[in-house]
C-alpha cells in the first residue's frame, strides 16, 4: 500500500486500520517532499511503498490547499440545480421557491456543522460514509456509501444532459448528444490529472460562478427596483395570477426535491478531509463560509427571481412539463429584461463552465467515494487501485461509464428523464443528510461514554443535540412529505415514484448487506474514536499546525 508521509512523519494520516500495525515502520524509505507555505502542499507525491501479500495498493494524497477545499464545496454546489433548475421550483411560485430554499439552507446548516466536527477529528477517506460503518453498524456503512454514490453519479447525468440547454441559445440547430459527450470528456480530463491539480481547476470554473452570481443580484435588484428595463415590478409578481403559492402546501413540499437536489454538494467538504492539507484549520473555516454562502447566493438568487419573472413564463424552465425546446435559464431571463443582451451571452457562458465545475466535482465525489468502498472490501478491489500521483483512475473510468449510461436515457424522453434524475439525486441528498446527523449523535453518545471531554474537539457544532436532530427530523418530513403532492390532484406516478425509488433501494442495500454479512450494530463501548484521528497528528503537533501563521502577503489577501 502507498501511503504518504506529512512532515511529521506520521504513518497513520490515512485512517486504514491496516496501516497503524507496527510492521508498516519497516525497510521504509521517506522522502521529504513539499513546504508549510499558504498555498504549497504538506504532502505532495507518494512518498513510501508498501508491498502486501505481493499486491501493490496506493491510496490518496494531501494535496488540497485551503481556498481549494472552500471553492471545491462551494463549486459542487453551484451547478445546473441553480442556474437552470431553479426555473421548475419557480413554476410552483415564488413564496414556494423562496420557502423551500430557505429551509433547506437551514437544513444544509445545522449538516455542515455536524460534519464539520467529524471531519476536524478524523480527517479519513470515505467521510460520512466511513463515519456509519465506524458509528453506526457496517451494513448501514454500506448502503450508505452506495446511496451517496448513486447521488452523485446521477447529478454528473444530470449536469451533462443540461449542459445543452445553455448552448441551445447560441446553436439550436446541434443535436444536444455532441454537448453532453465533450462535457464528460472535458470532466474525466480534468479529474484524471493530481488532486492538487483539480482543486486548481474548480478553484477557478468557482470563482467565475461567484463572480456571474454576484452580477446576477446587483442586476436583479436594479431591474426589480426600475432602476434598469424600464419596468418597476416591485412584488408585483407576488400578487400575479395564483401567485405566490400556485399550487398550496403541495406546491411547496414538491419544490422541496428540487431545492435539495439544487444545493446538495456541501458535505463535500468532509470528502476532500482526506486530501486537504491541514484538516484542523481549513475544515473548520471551510464549513462556516459555505453555509453563510449558501444562503446568500440561492435563497438571494431566487428571491430575486421570483420579483421579476412570472411563475408561468413561457421561456421558463420546467422540466415537468417534459418539452424544455424554446426555454432558457431564469438567470439569462432577467438579464434580457433588463435589457443587456451581452450579459444574457456571457451569463449563458457562465452557466457551460458551471456545468463542467458541477459536473468535475460530482466525479471526483463519486470516484472518492467508490474508491474507499472498494478499500473497504464494499466494491471490487481493483477499484480501489491509484496511480503513483493518488488518482483512482479504475473508480474514475467506472464512475464515468455509469454516467453516460444514464444520461443516454436522455434519448427516451428527455423531460421524464430529468425528472427522476433529478427526483433520485434530490432524495439521495437528503438521506446522506440524514445519517450525517444519525452518525453525529452517534459519535458524541460514544465520545461521552468513553470518557472523552469536548476540550479535546478543535471544533464543536453549535447548538448539539438540537441541530442534527431538528435536522434529522425535518428531513423525514420533507422526504415522506412528497406523498402529499404526488396524490394532490389525483395520482401522479412520475413524481411519486421519482420521490420514493431511492428509499427502497437504500433500504435493499441496508438489509441485504446486514443479512450476507451478519453485521452488527457497533456499541458504544467499543466504538473506535482514535484511528485516523487529526489526520495522524498528536494533539500537540495539531497545535503546532494551528499556529501556523496563514499568508498575509498581497497573493494571500487577494485569493481570499
Amino acid at each position: 500500500m502507498v501511503v504518504n508521509l506529512s512532515r511529521y512523519g506520521s504513518l497513520r494520516h490515512s485512517g486504514y486500520d491496516d496501516i497503524d500495525s507496527g510492521k508498516t515502520g519497516q525497510g521504509l524509505e521517506v522522502e521529504e517532499l513539499g513546504t508549510t507555505g499558504y498555498n504549497t502542499p504538506i504532502v505532495e507525491e507518494v512518498s513510501l511503498e508498501i508491498e502486501r501479500g505481493g499486491e501493490l495498493k496506493t491510496e490518496l494524497v494531501r494535496g488540497l490547499s485551503q481556498r481549494c477545499v472552500s471553492f471545491i464545496a462551494l463549486g459542487g454546489v453551484i451547478g445546473s440545480g441553480l442556474f437552470i433548475g431553479t426555473g421548475t421550483a419557480l413554476s410552483a411560485g415564488p413564496g414556494s421557491a423562496l420557502i423551500a430554499y430557505s429551509i433547506v439552507s437551514v437544513i444544509i446548516y445545522f449538516t455542515m456543522t455536524s460534519l464539520g466536527e467529524l471531519a476536524t477529528y478524523l480527517p479519513i477517506p470515505g467521510s460520512f460514509n466511513a463515519y456509519g460503518t465506524r458509528f453506526v453498524d457496517p451494513a448501514f456503512g454500506f448502503a450508505l456509501s452506495w446511496n451517496y454514490w448513486l447521488n452523485w453519479v446521477s447529478t454528473v447525468a444530470y449536469e451533462a444532459g443540461a449542459v445543452a440547454i445553455p448552448i441551445s441559445y447560441w446553436l439550436p440547430q446541434v443535436n444536444f448528444a455532441v454537448w453532453g459527450i465533450s462535457l464528460m470528456a472535458i470532466v474525466v480530463t480534468i479529474n484524471c490529472i493530481t488532486v492538487r491539480g483539480y482543486g486548481e481547476a474548480e478553484f477557478w470554473f468557482a470563482l467565475i460562478k461567484i463572480i456571474a452570481i454576484c452580477m446576477f443580484i446587483i442586476v436583479g435588484i436594479a431591474v426589480a427596483a426600475g432602476g434598469l428595463g424600464g419596468h418597476h415590478y416591485g412584488f408585483e409578481m407576488w400578487r400575479y395570477k395564483k401567485a405566490p403559492f400556485v399550487s398550496g402546501f403541495g406546491g411547496v413540499l414538491n419544490t422541496f426535491i428540487q431545492a435539495g437536489f439544487s444545493m446538495q454538494g456541501s458535505e463535500l467538504v468532509g470528502v476532500v478531509a482526506a486530501e486537504s492539507q491541514r484538516p484542523a484549520k481549513l475544515i473548520p473555516r471551510a464549513t462556516r463560509q459555505i453555509v453563510f454562502r449558501l444562503a446568500i447566493f440561492f435563497v438571494l438568487s431566487v428571491f430575486i427571481m421570483g420579483l421579476i419573472i412570472p411563475y408561468d413564463d413561457p421561456q421558463l424552465i420546467n422540466m415537468d412539463s417534459g418539452n424544455d425546446s424554446g426555454v432558457i435559464s431564469p438567470f439569462t431571463i432577467v438579464f434580457l429584461k433588463a435589457g443587456i443582451k451581452p450579459a444574457a451571452h456571457i451569463m449563458n457562458a457562465v452557466m457551460v463552465t458551471s456545468s463542467i465545475s458541477a459536473c468535475s466535482s460530482g466525479l471526483y465525489a463519486a470516484c472518492r467515494t467508490v474508491h474507499v468502498m472498494a478499500m473497504q472490501g464494499h466494491a471490487p478491489k481493483i477499484l480501489g487501485r491509484t496511480t503513483r500521483r493518488g488518482v483512482p483512475l479504475y473508480a474514475l473510468f467506472f464512475c464515468a461509464a455509469v454516467t453516460l449510461s444514464l444520461w443516454a436515457f436522455n434519448f427516451v424522453g428527455q423531460g421524464i428523464v430529468f425528472v427522476f434524475l433529478t427526483g433520485v439525486s434530490g432524495v439521495a441528498g437528503y438521506l446522506a443528510w440524514a445519517s450525517i446527523c444519525v452518525v453525529h449523535i452517534r459519535f458524541r453518545m460514544a465520545w461521552k461514554r468513553q470518557g472523552h471531554k469536548l476540550d479535546e474537539l478543535r471544533y464543536r457544532a453549535p447548538l448539539y443535540p438540537f441541530g442534527p436532530v431538528f435536522c434529522f427530523v425535518l428531513i423525514c418530513v420533507v422526504i415522506f412529505g412528497q406523498a402529499y403532492p404526488s396524490f394532490q390532484n389525483g395520482f401522479d406516478k412520475i413524481t411519486f415514484f421519482s420521490s420514493f425509488l431511492e428509499l427502497p433501494l437504500f433500504a435493499l442495500f441496508w438489509v441485504g448487506w446486514k443479512r450476507w454479512k451478519k453485521t452488527k450494530v457497533v456499541t458504544l463501548d467499543t466504538m473506535d474514536l482514535d484511528s485516523g484521528a487529526r489526520g495522524g497528528l498528536s494533539f500537540e503537533e495539531e497545535d503546532d499546525v494551528l499556529a501556523e501563521p496563514s499568508g498575509r502577503g498581497f497573493k494571500a489577501l487577494a485569493l481570499k
